[in-house]
């Protein structure tokens, strides 16, 4: 069993016995087929590492434990032993860090800290300089005790080394990826006796350069990171996240009533090429305020700062971990005797240059008001007016310009045909534009006009929207608006958009488009999004090359390598698996893996391909994936509307996919899922690429037993209708609950739980653990008591499913699927995103949602810097063009 299974599951292992007499059958597959005969499997969990095995748990089924997972350990250990470097290796520095280290020295001027600690060793025979806790782990790793989770929490996953155009400076050469946490942080010096000493650290408002302004504030120069945003586009984005960033901007002003070191210091970290800064209590994203050990470099977000100094953090039930104190917070390591963090003695420190973010929160305000967004943050802000009448008058001209200019014909999906009809159309907007402006009209441009739209600008008017908010919770991360859920006929739909084919499920509250490329899909599809409402596109298979997409070209590819592999009938782990074993059953049920009763095991690939870019190890299909991809402004890498394309280059990109999901039907196993009920921080869109049937079996009561499967469901008639169709092969049943009854949900589980007899574990989530399918009993039962019904979908080939952030949702593939999906980060639940960041860091500390990996923080704060830059510039010039008019008038 490979060292990354073990690492995977919990220690509890069984392994398959022989065949039986008694099943001719099963010996017969058994026995033709080249596959070993004994499979291992491991029973998995979301835990890194299970703290408490003798609690009693739900879904735990009790198995013989072995000692197999102590022997690896062990094996692990020593093979660490022999590949260490000896204790006393010195790493040779290279010439232009000598020459930089002797300037230093002759000038003796106070530097930042060019090289990592444990190099700044080597040039110093005086009393050594405190290290921080990366390069004290690189200097003690190879004595005779492994490192502790402690030890190596931190440094691996804050890095992208990549990317970072320090990764070389810091790791020494030794193939470890160890940052040096006061790297180009700490303030050093040399005095005329050659002792170097610390000097303390930059500030904030003296150090930055212009460069560093750059990449936090909105100036003249630096061009947009998200590339083109016309003005609909920033508009509509300041319009649902710029309330966010307000609660945002107050929140890091909270810190400074906060803090409680006397000397009142606040330090400046300047952000580093490649480098994720992390909170090392709750795996954060630290963005910019945070308290930083000056001795060890010891890192904590607002949140566990806050929760520390008001009592809300508890100890813990358990014994503390080696290196922790009873908060979970690591011990500094400055001395030998490592101590506790206490709060007086942290450093307040902020990542942004200077006051950037001040300056950009007042122009926040400024820009709403003056483009007329809607603002509902409540701040004192958000209540000034403009009171030159002329300034308002040209904006609301940009407005319906740029209303005019958002038209089909700058959209890359519109045919040459339609670009045609459109210029002519906006033609004649334009007479219409200048003859409303002469005669004091209001106009405003659009593809509808009726009593309820004329006049009336799409983004203003979505206040009317807000005013009808039917559920604001107080959560950890301000108030979230939901608004009430949309349902449309096609009498209204076709009026908003005609010519776009669509239809209605769910009772009008699930949006089908049947077009994937009609460039006014937008239209519609906006309507339902931002209530937070699931959408499915069809036909998107027509886009792509579904020969790429097939089991045989994935085996023909890829069949000699390993991956895990997981039973879903039992949620087993079957580890390191030539993947061969696993594509070839997809046609036929006899190539199937056998599991320890001899039966075929009902798989599904576990995280292929792996974290690596989806782009690297399949390039082809990376790219047929992107020319199809539905709604390109909100899926693609670099859509306008996808606000993950505003974060510069530098940072360290979040994962959002491509990611694949293949497994095999399971609609003779109506109470298990394909994949149990969860949610995703971030919006994703599922294609399903393939759906097949075993080719060597009976397929009649597979087909029998997915039409009982969809109509367990709950779906409607227009989808079991659908479904019955000779051309259409439904691939699989998901079921959309609305994030804002994620709660009931919970609630309902937790009930469940103790029903069984069992117990609530601290610090989990029965959605976060993904350890529940709602079958129809329990569905039935959260409709009944909660009055909570969720979507029934039916994805089919070449579907396309939107599911929004924080929609709790599950799958049950009927027939042997092949989806792939790719995430996005849409301005309409940027809410949701940074909500469920503040849930994900309460979890347990071996959970594998644990850790931010989204940065939804510095997402919206780059976002709202471009969209207040593209509106501020396109204000300046177009006043730059009225007063060039005028004076050539004169």
């Amino acid at each position: 069993m490979s060292q990354e299974a073990a690492a995977t599951g919990t220690a509890i292992v069984s392994l398959a016995t022989p065949l039986s007499n008694s099943d001719d059958k099963c010996r017969k597959r058994a026995l033709s087929r080249s596959e070993p005969k004994s499979i291992i499997e491991i029973h998995i969990s979301n835990e890194i590492n299970s703290s408490d095995n003798s609690c009693k748990r739900a879904h735990l089924e009790p198995e013989p434990q072995t000692d197999m997972k102590d022997e690896q350990e062990q094996q692990q250990h020593q093979q660490q032993q022999q590949q260490s470097p000896p204790l006393n290796n010195v790493i040779e520095l290279s010439i232009e860090e000598q020459q930089r280290d002797r300037d230093n020295r002759a000038s003796c001027q106070i530097f930042l800290q060019h090289l990592p600690c444990f190099k700044l060793q080597q040039l110093i025979s005086s009393t050594p300089i405190p290290k921080c806790r990366e390069c004290r782990r690189r200097h003690t790793l190879p004595a005779a005790s492994p490192a502790t989770p402690a030890e190596t929490n931190s440094s691996s996953i804050s890095i992208n080394s990549s990317s970072s155009s320090n990764s070389n400076n810091n790791s020494g050469n030794t193939g470890n990826d160890i940052y040096c946490r006061f790297y180009e942080f700490r303030r050093l010096q040399y005095n005329a006796e050659g002792e170097l000493s610390v000097a303390g650290f930059p500030n904030p408002y003296l150090e930055p350069t212009s460069a560093d302004y750059a990449i936090w504030q909105p100036d003249s120069k630096t061009a947009p990171t998200a590339g083109f945003m016309d003005i609909q586009v920033c508009r509509y984005i300041l319009l649902h996240a710029g309330d966010q960033f307000c609660y945002l901007w107050r929140q890091e002003a909270e810190a400074l009533k906060l803090h409680e070191n006397p000397d009142g210091t606040i330090a400046w970290k300047k952000a580093v090429q490649g480098i994720r800064e992390i909170c090392d209590v709750c795996d954060t994203t630290l963005f910019n305020y945070h308290w930083t050990c000056r001795k060890c470099g010891f890192g904590v977000c607002i949140d566990c700062y806050k929760d520390r100094k008001e009592g809300l953090q508890n100890k813990r039930r358990v014994e503390a971990q080696r290196g922790y104190d009873a908060y979970h917070w690591l011990l500094c390591t400055d001395s030998d005797k490592q101590q506790q963090h206490t709060l007086p003695e942290l450093m307040l420190t902020q990542i942004i240059a200077g006051d950037a973010l001040n300056v950009l929160g007042r122009l926040l305000h400024e820009v709403r008001t003056l483009w007329q967004v809607p603002q509902v943050c409540g701040c004192l802000l958000s209540k000034q007016q403009v009171r030159d009448e002329q300034l308002t008058q040209l904006i609301q001209d940009m407005i319906k310009e740029s209303q005019l200019k958002q038209q089909t014909s700058a959209s890359s999906l519109a045919t040459a045909q339609k670009v045609q009809q459109q210029q002519r159309l906006e033609q004649l907007h334009a007479k219409k534009l200048e003859f409303a402006r002469q005669n004091g009209i209001d106009y405003v441009p659009g593809r509808v006009w009726t009593k309820e739209t004329l006049g009336k600008d799409p983004i203003t008017s979505a206040f009317d929207n807000f005013k009808h908010i039917n559920f604001l919770r107080k959560g950890l991360a301000g108030l979230r608006r939901f608004l009430p859920p949309r349902a449309m006929t096609l009498v209204h739909s076709t009026q908003l958009a005609p010519g776009v084919p669509h239809e209605w499920l769910c009772d009008g509250k699930l949006l089908r488009l049947t077009d994937p490329m009609h460039p006014d899909n937008r239209v519609l599809f906006q309507e339902v999004w931002k209530c937070g409402q699931p959408v499915m596109i069809s036909e998107v298979a027509r886009s792509l090359n579904l020969d790429l997409w097939h089991p045989q070209a994935f085996c023909r590819d890829f069949g000699d390598k390993p991956n895990d592999l997981i039973n879903c009938l039992n949620g087993n782990l079957v580890p390191n698996q030539p993947m061969r074993h696993f594509w070839e059953g997809f046609q036929c049920m006899h190539k199937r893996l056998l599991d320890a009763n001899g039966k075929p095991m009902l798989l599904k690939l576990k995280d292929w391909p792996p974290g690596d870019d989806f782009a690297e190890i399949l390039p082809t299909r990376f790219a047929d994936l992107m020319r199809g991809l539905p709604m390109p402004e909100y899926t693609l890498r670099t859509g306008n509307l996808n606000i993950a394309s505003c974060l510069p280059k530098m940072f360290v990109p979040p994962d959002l996919g491509p990611k694949m999901y293949n497994a095999y039907g399971s609609a003779l196993h109506p109470d298990k899922g394909t994949t149990n009920l969860h949610l995703d921080i971030s919006d994703a869109v599922n294609i399903m690429v393939y759906v097949g049937i075993p080719t060597d079996e009976d397929s009649k009561p597979q087909l029998a037993a997915t039409q009982r499967a969809i109509a367990l469901g709950g779906c409607e008639y227009i989808t079991r209708a659908r479904c019955q169709s000779p051309d259409v092969l439904p691939g699989a049943l998901w079921h959309i609950f609305p994030a804002r009854d994620a709660d009931k949900i919970r609630d309902l589980l937790n009930r469940v739980t103790l029903e069984k007899g069992f117990r609530l574990e601290p610090d989990h989530d029965p959605i976060h653990d993904q350890n529940w399918y709602l079958d129809d009993k329990l569905r039935a039962r959260l409709f009944k008591e909660y009055g909570v019904e969720g979507y029934p979908i039916v994805q089919c080939l070449g579907d396309a499913v939107f599911i929004p952030a924080g929609a709790p949702h599950q799958v049950q593939n009927l027939h042997n699927c092949i989806k792939v999906a790719e995430d996005f980060v849409s301005p309409e639940n940027i809410t949701h995103c940074y909500h469920l960041t503040h849930e994900f860091r309460r979890l347990s500390h071996s959970h594998t949602n644990h850790e931010d990996k989204l940065q939804i923080k510095n997402i919206i704060y780059h976002a709202i810097k471009d969209c207040c830059t593209i509106l501020t510039r396109a204000l300046e010039e177009r006043i730059d063009l009225e007063l060039a008019k005028a004076q050539a008038e004169q």
